[in-house]
């Protein structure tokens, strides 16, 4: 995220920089909790699936999720208790499986998007967008000319 946040926040003016800041921040807790949720729910669907096809007769706790799975098998007889546990660590990795290849899907979708859209766009200029010189550092100000590829700046403090 290093590379997007650079791009995004050198594109922005030095009065907006910590409003840029503040959205791209929310934006990553929002896209971090989004991502969770929905792999977490193919994950769930998945895992709750495979119990129920191979493990049918067992109860909604063992069916619902790996940890249920487990309390339950330890009030089972021996006999059983081997019979839920090994089903539910496959029904368990297989949703995990399934909840990588989702995450993986949607990243190289998010690759395909990023090459499409942002395709054609150039650098932004040496002197930054309007004509204004980037200044890296807080409190620091261009005190004079410089190359295209040099800034040269100093502390307002």
């Amino acid at each position: 995220m290093t590379l997007s946040n650079e791009l995004a926040l050198g594109a922005a003016p030095p009065e907006r920089a910590g409003s840029a800041a503040a959205v791209l921040e929310s934006g990553q807790e929002l896209g971090g909790a989004l991502g969770m949720a929905m792999l977490g729910s193919v994950g769930a669907a998945v895992y709750g699936r495979d119990m129920s096809a191979t493990a049918p007769g067992a109860p909604d706790a063992a069916r619902e999720t790996l940890s249920g799975a487990v309390a339950v098998a330890r009030q089972l007889p021996n006999q059983l208790r081997d019979a839920v546990l090994p089903t539910a660590f496959r029904a368990f990795t297989h949703s995990l499986n399934a909840a990588v290849a989702g995450a993986a899907a949607a990243m190289a979708g998010a690759a395909v998007l990023a090459v499409v859209l942002l395709r054609g766009t150039g650098p932004v200029p040496a002197d930054g967008p309007g004509g204004r010189r980037p200044c890296h550092g807080e409190g620091s100000v261009v005190t004079e000319p410089a190359p295209p590829c040099a800034v040269r700046c100093v502390s307002r403090w």
